[in-house]
């Protein structure tokens, strides 16, 4: 008989491993697929993708900022010193005869001398375009003669108006630079000493008689309008519809005009300037760029306050179809000696 043990009726049967066999089972480890890699790598590439692309957009987007800024700024430091040294601006006049031989009455009178009038066009210097140049005569202090103590009484020649031109080279021994073509506000200044209005039958010649520097780039666009108070002329055109002025102008009619030997009360000045980008973009020659030329013509002709609003709006919408970045500076300035009632 055989030497076994039937198994218990209903309980498992248990299969033996012989240690040493080769049909051992053997237990699988963790691992990934050849598919779960692929897709795996797919969406790390994709989300560096992503990553990479936000990042090259902020830097874009900051340096473009830092553009603006840095402009900006630097127009808006022009724009303040435009309104300082208007708000200063002086006639000093006063009451003479009409005829010194014959006289049969008084008429203001005065030597010095306030001057808008497109920018460009004669006696004014400036590019065709641009606007309005803006000359009088103001008490800043400045003297060519080093020696003189501060005298912030000295009379002195400015004006200010924009001009499409290269940047002046710098002297040896730099490097020649290439051309670099912008607008730029400029800002022209007679020292005291050489105050040529003074000159008999220098007429209005003497706008071209000071020193011209830039003291601003890519100001495209400067508006000055010589008006009353908009409480007192909320139309805007009692002293001009041209945005011209000349307080030389009939000066000896009888009656005299109310412009004649004053100054007006306020001046309104905007300045349109663009963005860096903006301005390397288009000015790229000699020439002034015609986009330019084209978003500004046949506009702030008449100075009128409805016309000039409507003016403004053309303008901003003309740069912005053409994909200009741009910032518009506007002020009322205060003209303090005018005596105009």
């Amino acid at each position: 008989m055989a030497n076994s043990e039937p198994c218990g009726r209903g309980e498992p049967q248990v299969l033996g491993i012989a240690f040493g066999r080769s049909d051992t089972v053997r237990l699988g480890r963790p691992g990934f697929t050849i598919l779960e890699l692929l897709v795996a790598a797919a969406v790390f590439s994709l989300i560096l993708v992503i990553l990479a692309g936000i990042v090259s957009n902020t830097s874009a987007l900051t340096r473009s900022a830092g553009d603006k800024i840095s402009a900006f700024q630097s127009a808006r430091a022009a724009f303040a010193l435009l309104s300082a040294n208007l708000s200063q601006a002086t006639l000093n006049s006063y009451w003479d005869y009409d005829n010194p031989s014959t006289p049969a009455r008084y008429l203001r009178a005065s030597e010095l001398h306030f001057l808008v009038g497109l920018a460009g066009t004669a006696p004014f210097p400036g590019t065709a375009g641009t606007g309005q140049a803006l000359f009088f005569q103001a008490p800043l202090g400045f003297s060519q003669n080093a020696t003189i103590p501060s005298l912030p009484s000295l009379l002195n020649a400015c004006g200010f108006y924009v001009e499409y031109n290269n940047a002046d080279a710098l002297p040896a021994p730099f490097p020649t630079a290439p051309p670099r073509y912008r607008y730029r506000l400029m800002q022209a200044l007679e020292v005291s000493e050489n105050l040529s209005v003074y000159s008999s039958g220098n007429g209005s010649a003497w706008v071209n008689s000071a020193q011209a520097v830039p003291i601003a780039e890519n100001v495209i666009y400067l508006a000055v309008w010589p008006r009353r108070s908009p409480a007192d002329d909320p139309a805007g055109d009692l002293l001009t519809t041209s945005f011209s002025y000349d307080s030389r102008l009939n000066a000896k009619s009888i009656p005299q005009p109310i412009t004649a030997n004053q100054m007006p009360p306020v001046v309104q000045v905007t300045m349109v300037v663009l963005d860096e980008t903006s301005a390397g973009r288009v000015c790229v020659d000699s020439l002034a760029p015609s986009v330019i030329r084209d978003a500004t013509a046949g506009l702030f002709v008449e100075s009128r306050a409805t016309k000039f609003d409507d003016d403004l709006g053309i303008l901003e919408a003309r740069l912005s179809a053409a994909k200009l970045n741009f910032r518009v500076f506007s002020a009322l300035i205060a003209v303090r000696e005018s005596k105009m009632e």
